[in-house]
């Protein structure tokens, strides 16, 4: 079977050469006062939204739901708008690919006691102000926050991160 007048052995040649990217999922969930959680992760410094890697296959917003879940045992209502807030690409690092990072609102959680850290990998949960981020927020993590709390947590910004 062809693509595209393409045979199969051309088809994979043409993937293979392709630059690799890495997705992830990140989220802005709120306490009942609008403050963001962040959390302090176990194998890094600083504060971050919570989120992490999109499984293959996986639609982003999904692996955002689920990563939610799993870091903070919280589960996103069903009839909870998840609504994309943020796009930011970052050239390869240290690293062998880039990275392309999609934030997502999931929405309020109305108890913020009820939250249950995934152990192995959540050190800390907190909920700030967006004008009252720590300090040692990662710096990716401050430009999207910066840029969602500009647009007003309305409008989709689009961010790009060189480490040069």
């Amino acid at each position: 079977m062809t693509t595209i007048g393409f045979t199969p052995e051309e088809t994979a040649a043409w993937y293979a050469s392709v630059p690799k990217l890495a997705l992830s999922a990140n989220a802005v969930l709120r306490d009942p006062e609008g403050r963001v959680a962040l959390v302090r992760n176990t194998y890094r410094e600083g504060w971050s939204l919570p989120g992490g890697v999109v499984d293959d296959n996986e639609p982003p917003a999904d692996a955002c739901v689920r990563e939610v879940r799993e870091e903070l045992g919280f589960e996103v209502s069903p009839d909870a708008p998840v609504r994309l807030l943020a796009v930011q690409w970052a050239e390869r690092g240290q690293g062998p690919v880039q990275f392309l990072s999609l934030t997502f609102d999931v929405g309020v959680c109305p108890d913020p006691s009820a939250l249950r850290p995934q152990e192995d990998e959540i050190a800390e949960i907190g909920f700030f102000a967006v004008d009252e981020l720590p300090e040692d927020l990662r710096p990716f993590m401050r430009a999207r926050m910066d840029a969602i709390n500009a647009g007003g947590f309305h409008d989709v910004a689009y961010l790009e991160s060189r480490l040069r």
